[in-house]
């Protein structure tokens, strides 16, 4: 098939990611190219992902990430947003003069723009796969109406919890997890005593940083964080401070290449995702699992739906630091190799695929 892939254009796509959105792109994009499709990515300048055609989209800098850490609300008319509405624009006009090119567009672009605009597609088969919960108004009720008009438009999203979010709006056509390759994973099977936490994530105050850092304290064991600085001022607010208090219990490593935070997975006690809002799937649960390392996790979104509590990891009541770090003591009792075993069984890169390609060939029919 010739697909065209458009990425969420709020960063490139390229190592290191802002976070599993994008390397879930990349990795679908390789993955589809390796089985025989040819593959076509749109994405904002910058983005480079190895052996894929790349379309390059010139996004200026008001076109930012949005913030999901407070209630849900529409996202403001400011110059950012219109940038961003007009750059969809452009793209599915000029898709919609290529689709002899193509036999389908996937989008996996994040902002109300790439769904009401790829409606301007009649000829040729429009996918989107969702990866944010139902927290964007704009977003519900565009896809609300679309469908009650029939539904132009077909519908992923990565977890059975990210789905139900979206009821009082549309159905999906499916859900398809995220898929790890884990023969580029290297599984760790023993760690040393004295071995860290790690949390994983933009940093962001929907991640649950702090939380993170309550819970190490609690139990008495080091934590490192790794990630991305999403939100400067609640880094230099909130959590640069708490570091420099807890000293060598604590340290910011920054954002890692994936070969990077892979290896660090592997060395690492347990992961702590402590994320405080429903999160749509967890990228990082699995691939920390891959490595051999269990998880802590707020059961909230979709930790149920990743994590095998008592068997690779534990679920927790959101917010509870303090069972979380009860918790701690335990993951010793964990069999890193079911860890690994639960990803291949359950997340496979190959069965991603595979389901991806039916879904396409059922938008053809």
């Amino acid at each position: 098939m010739r697909i065209a892939l458009i990425a969420p254009i709020v960063t490139p796509i390229a190592q290191p990611f802002l976070g599993g959105s994008q390397a879930m792109v990349a990795q679908l994009a390789q993955g589809l190219q390796q089985r025989g499709h040819e593959v076509t990515l749109f994405a904002r300048q910058g983005s480079a992902v190895p052996g894929i055609k790349i379309e390059e989209l010139v996004v200026p800098d008001s076109v930012v990430p949005a913030r999901f850490s407070g209630p849900s609300q529409e996202r403001l008319a400011d110059p950012g947003f219109f940038a961003q509405a007009n750059i969809f624009l452009d793209l599915f006009l000029h898709l919609r003069q290529r689709q002899h090119e193509f036999d389908l567009v996937h989008a996996h672009a994040f902002d109300w723009p790439a769904f009401t605009l790829s409606a301007l597609l009649t000829a040729i088969p429009v996918i989107h796969t969702i990866h944010l919960p139902a927290v964007t108004p704009e977003i519900n009720e565009a896809l609300h109406l679309l469908h009650l008009q029939g539904h132009p438009l077909r519908l992923i999203t990565v977890s059975q919890a990210c789905a139900r979010t979206y009821e009082p709006y549309t159905p999906f056509d499916h859900i398809i997890y995220n898929g790890l390759d884990t023969d580029v994973i290297h599984f760790a099977p023993y760690i040393e005593p004295d071995a860290a936490l790690l949390f994983a994530g933009r940093i962001t105050p929907e991640k649950g940083v702090e939380a993170a850092l309550e819970i190490a304290e609690r139990a008495n064991v080091p934590l490192l964080l790794a990630g991305g600085i999403y939100d400067q001022a609640y880094y230099e607010q909130r959590i640069a401070p708490r570091l420099q208090e807890m000293g060598e219990r604590a340290r910011y490593l920054g954002s890692l290449e994936q070969h990077e935070l892979w290896q660090l997975m592997g060395q690492a006690r347990g992961l702590l995702f402590t994320s405080t809002w429903d999160e749509p799937f967890g990228l990082t649960m699995i691939e920390a699992m891959a490595c051999g390392t269990p998880v802590l996790a707020f059961e909230r979104g979709a930790a149920a739906e990743v994590i095998k509590h008592g068997e690779t990891g534990y679920l927790i009541r959101p917010g509870d630091t303090f069972q979380a770090a009860h918790q701690v003591a335990e993951l010793a009792s964990i069999q890193r190799a079911a860890c690994r075993q639960h990803v291949e069984h359950h997340f496979s890169f190959t069965s991603m695929l595979e389901q991806h390609e039916q879904a396409y060939q059922t938008a053809l029919k």
